[in-house]
């Protein structure tokens, strides 16, 4: 019995001097380098950053040159005895300067710069949503390997009672009942084995897959299901608003909201440019066929007097865009608070599970060595003993399941605390 309790990890040892090792952060990381979603929320900071810089431009005045020629093909005649020469051709230099637009050009600026801090919590939420799919991948790994090694123990268990059984039966000592019992059950645990591998190598292929590698690619996670990662502290509603992207997301859209209504306001308001402008090039009615400078300055000033109410709509509408976004604001804090009250509740009942079966372990274990002492003994029938390895089987799975739903818990808290680093 002291050998099967020590052969956990040993059928993956021969792997461990080729294979890539991973810790569950090494893991994060080698995901978050390779997913795409992560890669297109930081090219969509890139887009309103760059979106941001073109609207700050229109603060500055704008120079523009054109030019421009034509050809009067039929004769003119201009006054009597002089006719209007054929080319006519100039060419304009244009600086102009915004003085006022309602604040129109303030508005887009801020609706921008607001647009950039969201594409930037946008990133972080992926991240948190990526770092806990990686979490839930690499514990799902290492628990259906756990399971997969521990089917190999009991394989290796009922075996070893087939051959003692075999032995027993040779000897004439026991009847072929007992053989055909002990041999059904290791076909059984045979069965098992091979459940587990197949659960385990899809786990492993998916995981493989999240961080960029091929499906088959050898890998040794280094960090065990029963080792403590962090240990979590139950944190208020506020702090977990403060740390989730989502939450001060769903507050700037509301702010954005607001600017959005602004901006439409600044529609209907005056609209003030001044600028100069210098023309080299023939005049508009060409006699002498000569061509001058020409220099304008000018004011150029636009004032909406009646637009039967758009201003008015367009203010309303808003508005409502205004409620609306703040009641999903209230929506998602609600949810927030929600998530974060049964992530916790599951990983203090969590650790609660860990306390049973982790006795229930001990007591299983106990059972089978004095059952089977038994058994040799010739004290207890087959059956005792194949029911108490049975027992430890269940009671080994139910440490690898619910180490495994801690895991989880823990991951599921981390997220919901807007915190998934820890």
């Amino acid at each position: 019995m002291k050998k099967i309790f020590l052969m956990t990890g040993a059928m993956f040892f021969a792997g461990m001097l080729t294979a890539q090792t991973l810790s569950v952060e090494q893991y994060r990381n080698r995901v978050l380098e390779y997913n795409q979603d992560i890669q297109m929320s930081r090219q969509a900071v890139n887009s309103a950053l760059y979106s941001l810089k073109s609207v700050k431009t229109d603060f500055f005045p704008k120079l523009d040159v054109n030019g421009n020629y034509s050809y009067q093909v039929e004769e003119v005649e201009f006054l009597p005895g002089a006719d209007l020469k054929h080319d006519n051709y100039g060419i304009e230099a244009g600086l102009v300067q915004n003085v006022y637009s309602g604040s129109a050009v303030r508005k887009q600026y801020d609706v921008g710069r607001l647009q950039h801090a969201i594409a930037q919590l946008g990133v972080e939420h992926t991240i948190d949503n990526i770092v806990y799919a990686a979490d839930l991948s690499y514990w799902a790994v290492v628990a259906n390997r756990d399971l997969y090694e521990l089917s190999g123990q009991y394989v290796k268990l009922v075996n070893e009672l087939y051959s003692i059984v075999n032995k027993r039966f040779v000897e004439g000592a026991i009847s072929k009942t007992d053989v055909l019992m002990v041999q059904n059950r290791l076909k059984e645990a045979e069965l098992q084995l091979n459940t587990n591998s197949t659960n385990y190598k899809i786990a492993l292929q998916a995981m493989n897959i999240m961080m960029g590698s091929e499906p088959d690619h050898e890998v040794v996670l280094t960090d065990s299901i029963q080792s403590v990662i962090w240990g979590p502290k139950e944190e208020g509603l506020d702090k977990a608003l403060e740390r989730r992207a989502d939450y001060q997301t769903a507050i700037m859209n509301i702010e954005m909201a607001k600017l959005q209504t602004d901006l439409a306001r600044s529609q209907f308001l005056p609209q003030l440019v001044v600028g100069v402008k210098e023309k080299y090039g023939t005049t508009l009615i060409n006699v002498d066929g000569k061509a001058k400078w020409a220099t304008t300055a000018f004011a150029q000033i636009n004032i909406p007097v009646f637009h039967w109410g758009k201003m008015r709509q367009e203010v309303r509408l808003g508005r409502s865009q205004e409620e609306m976004r703040e009641l999903e604001r209230s929506q998602l804090k609600d949810r927030v608070s929600e998530e974060l009250s049964h992530a916790w509740v599951n990983v203090t009942e969590t650790a609660k599970k860990l306390e049973i079966v982790y006795s229930s372990l001990d007591i299983a274990k106990e059972t089978l060595i004095l059952n089977t002492f038994s058994y040799n003994e010739g004290k207890l029938p087959i059956l005792d003993v194949l029911s108490a390895q049975v027992s430890w089987l269940q009671a080994y799975t139910n440490v690898v399941s619910v180490n495994y739903q801690y895991k989880v818990a823990l991951a599921a808290y981390a997220k919901a605390l807007g915190n998934t680093g820890v």
